[in-house]
């Protein structure tokens, strides 16, 4: 997947790091393209309003997601976002994400969050309707070089934000629509670890990727990728292997192997 990073700070040590997970693009913030932009919120206070109008006419186009990540600074992205119409405010934080130090948290009534842990929100997904982009806002430090050793899972955390172009286009004429969310991600990663995912599913998502499911949304998540015949019981199919080899997953089937069954999961 190609990732638009701005031209005007392609230097920073965010963009860096990102270009470890994803082949990115360096683009002005009045050129950009159709796709996915990501972007350190505390550079929402270093643009003008030209800057800002572009990325707000940006965001009137559906095909779009915008991602901000740290580092951050206190503020209410409903001053920011034209396509806003409720408080995201970023305030300081003393929290952790698993074993993952986090500083900063999410005050907002948005209910499609997407990390969550011990009350406090740390990422979630905002699309005012249907006829606009998708602003992502995440405070976990997925692109903090002094963490590099949970680079792993970051990438994987990181995987689950995008939304544009997850597939193929030709999966899903062939699947009638089906969209592979975080969910199918992990589960492919299972799959190809050969871990067990005849029950027990949600524990073993927790238990690798941090992340909170209900037994039977897990369960029917899992009957869709063997229904779209991405994995059997055996594993993998080639379907699967092509999302694997396009979504380059390959290292965290690795890492996940490697974990095994062990109950410290990720350490």
């Amino acid at each position: 997947m190609l990732v638009q990073i701005l031209d005007e700070y392609k230097n920073r040590t965010e963009y860096r790091l990102l270009k470890n997970f994803y082949d990115c693009k360096a683009v002005k913030v009045n050129a950009l393209q159709n796709g996915v932009l990501v972007l350190p919120g505390i550079l929402l206070n270093k643009m003008n309003e030209q800057q800002l109008s572009a990325i707000n006419e940006w965001l009137e186009d559906s095909r779009n997601q915008l991602i901000l990540t740290p580092a951050w600074l206190e503020m209410n992205l409903k001053d920011i976002f034209n396509s806003s119409s409720v408080d995201i405010k970023i305030s300081k934080a003393d929290g952790r994400f698993d074993e993952v130090p986090v500083g900063y948290k999410i005050d907002t009534l948005v209910k499609n969050i997407v990390f969550r842990q011990d009350g406090k929100c740390f990422g979630i997904h905002y699309r005012k309707n249907t006829g606009v982009g998708l602003i992502t806002v995440v405070t976990l430090p997925l692109l903090d070089y002094k963490l590099i050793q949970f680079e792993d899972k970051f990438k994987i955390l990181f995987d689950s934000l995008l939304y544009v172009d997850k597939i193929k286009p030709e999966f899903q004429i062939e699947d009638r629509g089906l969209m592979l969310d975080d969910i199918h991600i992990y589960l492919i990663i299972l799959s190809g670890a050969q871990v067990d995912l005849s029950q027990q599913i949600s524990a073993k998502l927790s238990k690798y990727f941090g992340v909170t499911v209900d037994e039977k949304d897990a369960e029917e998540k899992y009957r869709e990728l063997m229904d779209n015949k991405y994995v059997t019981h055996n594993g993998l199919t080639e379907k699967g292997l092509a999302i694997v080899k396009e979504r380059k997953l390959k290292a965290f089937i690795n890492a996940a192997k490697q974990r095994g069954e062990k109950e410290d999961g990720w350490d």
